[in-house]
């Protein structure tokens, strides 16, 4: 008998104790909010001074471009086109070393400028580099890989914007560089060119053979 009443109060729950009112309703509603009251990135994105400084800096990349040699250089306005992006700097460099010293000086200058690239990547032959800020996005390609990928037919309906400045006056490279042989260029270029893979520069595609556009 002493063995079933033992065996009873082993697998007889015991009574929960009742919970205070007061206590639950401290418990399940804290005083703090459950979230904070931060604005997303989607509408900081949408103020016109974020967008006034993305045109602005879009806009001088295509000027850096112009001013080392670039080609055929388009500042697209994507803005009613597709929620990802808002433009499109799309540049054509002769060369591989053009190519990448181009990058370099935009990344340079927008790192003056407090604008930090979210993203980089080329592709293994050094066609197609390409500088992600987060509202725009630099492309600069090889003249093949220019007329291959047509970014500017893909974003068809994207406006055109200017981006030529007419109280700008062009480095003294600029004018120089009309008169020297491309291989004067490219080496030039090339020298200037930083491809430590420990710092944050251009990392072009035979060094790190993992970026692909």
């Amino acid at each position: 008998m002493a063995e079933q009443t033992d065996e009873m109060n082993a697998t007889t729950p015991a009574t929960p104790h009742p919970v205070d009112p007061t206590l639950r309703r401290k418990v399940t509603r804290p005083d703090h909010e459950v979230q904070d009251p931060v604005p997303s990135n989607a509408v900081a994105r949408s103020t016109p001074e974020r967008m006034a400084r993305a045109i602005e800096h879009a806009q001088v990349c295509a000027r850096i471009a112009d001013d080392n040699r670039g080609k055929d250089i388009l500042l697209l306005d994507l803005r009613q086109v597709t929620p990802l992006v808002d433009f499109f700097v799309i540049i054509t460099a002769s060369s591989r070393r053009l190519s990448r010293a181009i990058a370099e000086e935009i990344d340079k200058e927008m790192k003056r400028r407090k604008e930090f690239k979210i993203g980089l990547e080329g592709s293994e032959e050094g066609r197609w580099t390409l500088i992600d800020y987060g509202d725009f996005v630099v492309h600069v390609f090889s003249p093949e890989a220019r007329a291959y990928y047509t970014l500017e037919d893909i974003w068809g309906d994207a406006p055109h914007l200017d981006w030529q400045d007419p109280a700008r006056v062009r480095p003294a490279s600029r004018v120089s560089s009309e008169t020297e042989t491309e291989t004067d260029a490219d080496a030039r270029a090339d020298a200037n060119f930083d491809t430590d893979s420990d710092t944050d520069s251009v990392v072009d595609a035979d060094d790190d053979a993992t970026a692909h556009p």
